[in-house]
């Protein structure tokens, strides 16, 4: 176990970490980043656990890709999201990223939560919820789905940095291990 967390754990959470702080001040995530990334779990899966494990990793890396593309391809997360998601996944292997992946959707969401929940206190802030509102009475009354773009200044319209839900959901499925 302390083999497997100086080996892999240690070097994803240095990833995901490094990779938040980025989002946060650039709002971006370097490919060099990634790419170093993918790079390491794919080797560190092969030498730790041989042909399986390099499998493992791009199985894994596949499925990264693939939890966070559905949202990069709606406008929702950017592609430095899903690119840092497979890279996790060359860590992790298909099951962890695939948990990861759910807590880091379940912690981002729980942070816009909070993001819409502040302007219902901040003055200066233009309230999400209106529009939420009508598109909700929208799909009860038409049943159809209507998206209504966030107003220019709306909370909810701002650049979100997910690399940062991405690092706390991998640090929390990772203590969740341990303590499993």
């Amino acid at each position: 176990m302390e083999q497997v967390f100086l080996f892999i754990n240690l070097p994803l959470m240095l990833l995901v970490w490094s990779a938040a702080v980025s989002d946060l001040h650039a709002q971006r995530i370097p490919n060099s980043l990634v790419l170093a990334g993918a790079a390491m779990g794919l080797m560190l899966q092969g030498v730790l656990a041989g042909p399986g494990g390099a499998l493992t990793a791009i199985y894994g890396l596949l499925v990264g890709l693939a939890i966070l593309m559905p949202g990069y391809l709606m406008g929702f997360t950017g592609a430095g999201d899903a690119k840092l998601m497979a890279a996790a996944g060359a860590f992790l292997g298909p099951m962890g990223v695939l948990q990861v992946g759910l807590v880091s959707i379940v912690v981002g969401g729980i942070i816009g939560l909070v993001f819409a929940i502040s302007a219902l206190f901040k003055k200066s802030s233009i309230s999400p919820w209106s529009r939420y509102g009508l598109m909700v009475k929208t799909l009860v009354v038409t049943g159809r789905p209507l998206y209504i773009v966030p107003k220019e200044g709306e909370v909810m319209g701002k650049k979100f940095p997910f690399a940062v839900s991405i690092a706390l959901g991998t640090t929390a499925w990772m203590f969740w291990r341990m303590l499993g």
